[in-house]
């Protein structure tokens, strides 16, 4: 009578847990439904360690194993090191069903419930037993609850991962900036089997076709990750994306952008490299400046430096109009001097500038005399009347070059009255 009375009360709270999904309710709410039933303290983990939601209160096992950073509670990295050392990490990981444990932690047996996306681990259910040990009627609604946990963190954006790597989770959090110290950063990053470096580097990644991303997402990560073991790689609001700490202040070693290379054009695809950051903190704009690389309409330039691209980045945030009105008048008063006197100042001025303003290497690419250069030189100045030589002048004149190459670039009808380059 009592395994019928039992068996009852499963059903029920599992139609209860069932029913809940076709509203929109928060993941402590099934949580909470649970735990009315099996009376045992339940918390949901992801898989960097974050708690995700609790009944009754994420303290259930022992307050003393828990880190708070922004409200959000975290396991401590000696809870998380003990955790692999015992291998419960790795049982979690090979689990469908509910691993149950004894640990001199803690007093009772305890149970990890692995959640599911697409079979791969998403998150867990850990639950502190109780004296008697658990029923089977306890594992059985456990599971069931787990199996709806995975279809609601599925309606949820927040936690629609394509990779199911623990690496998501922090790269998440890392770059939507929920961390507030590079200390608590880099103890989230130890516990995932990382260790800080003095230099951290974004890479974000494109696909010829965006859609390749959902076909084989496994492959790509796995492949970026032989590339670079040291690499966390996931999908952040539908990017592919990479934090790679060196400690160098450089991205690749030559072996490693040879196979980066022999990778992206395989899989049709290109990749931005962000400016280096010496604090995690910093990762969410290293991760902008990463995203800017892409959108540089290089299409045959398979990995794009923002060493490179930061002026394109800084003019894209601007209208077309307030763009063209930051050319330095001077680019058009000598590209107006060479229409009506048939010269080519305005491209030896250019020449010198992007030959790193030598005048030699101007004359070389030039196919001019010496003479002739400083000939040329000489009537800008005399044209102008500034001092064509000044630093600050120089680099205003080079901003303007790179300004016009950007506008032609991206609408060249719109653009066809600029000067030549």
């Amino acid at each position: 009578m009592e395994n019928g009375k039992m068996n009852n009360e499963a059903k029920r709270v599992m139609r209860e847990l069932f029913t809940a999904l076709q509203s929109k309710y928060s993941l402590e709410h099934y949580l909470r439904i649970t735990y009315d039933m099996v009376q045992m303290p339940l918390t949901l983990c992801d898989t960097s360690f974050g708690v995700l939601a609790a009944a009754p209160t994420a303290e259930g096992a022992n307050p003393d194993d828990f880190d708070v950073m922004n409200g959000k509670q975290y396991l401590k990295l000696d809870v998380t090191e003990e955790m692999d050392k015992k291998n419960h990490t790795a049982r979690i990981m090979e689990s469908y069903r509910p691993y149950v444990v004894r640990d001199a932690r803690f007093p009772n047996e305890i149970l990890f419930q692995p959640v599911r996306i697409n079979r791969a681990v998403v998150a867990y259910v850990f639950c502190h037993g109780r004296p008697e040990g658990f029923r089977q009627v306890d594992l059985t609604v456990i599971e069931f609850l787990a199996q709806v946990l995975a279809i609601e963190m599925q309606k949820n954006d927040t936690f629609a991962v394509e990779s199911g790597l623990k690496y998501e989770y922090f790269l998440q959090e890392l770059l939507e900036g929920h961390f507030s110290s590079d200390e608590f950063a880099e103890r989230r990053l130890r516990q995932l089997n990382r260790m800080p470096q003095p230099y951290y580097f974004m890479l974000a990644f494109a696909f010829d076709d965006p859609e390749s991303v959902h076909a084989a997402g496994k492959y790509y990560y796995d492949q970026l990750l032989n590339i670079f073991p040291e690499g966390m790689v996931g999908v952040v609001n539908g990017r592919l994306c990479l934090l790679l700490p060196c400690g160098e202040p450089k991205p690749f070693r030559d072996r490693e952008q040879q196979s980066l290379e022999k990778f992206l054009e395989f899989n049709c695809m290109s990749c931005g490299v962000s400016y280096y950051c010496n604090s995690l903190l910093l990762a969410k704009y290293a991760m902008e400046q990463a995203e800017a690389c892409l959108e540089s309409g290089q299409d045959a330039v398979r990995i794009r430096y923002y060493e490179q691209e930061y002026l394109n980045h800084v003019f894209s945030r601007h209208d077309r109009a307030r763009m063209r009105s930051k050319i330095h008048p001077d680019i058009r008063l000598i590209a107006a001097y060479d229409k009506q006197y048939r010269t080519e100042l305005l491209h030896t001025l250019r020449t010198y500038i992007f030959c790193g303003r030598s005048a030699s290497a101007a004359s070389e690419q030039l196919h001019i005399h010496k003479s002739t250069f400083f000939y040329r030189m000489n009537k800008i100045q005399e044209t102008l009347g500034v001092d064509i030589y000044d630093g600050h002048r120089l680099f205003s004149y080079e901003f303007s070059f790179r300004l016009i190459d950007y506008l032609k670039r991206r609408d060249p009808v719109d653009s066809s009255d600029l000067p030549g380059t």
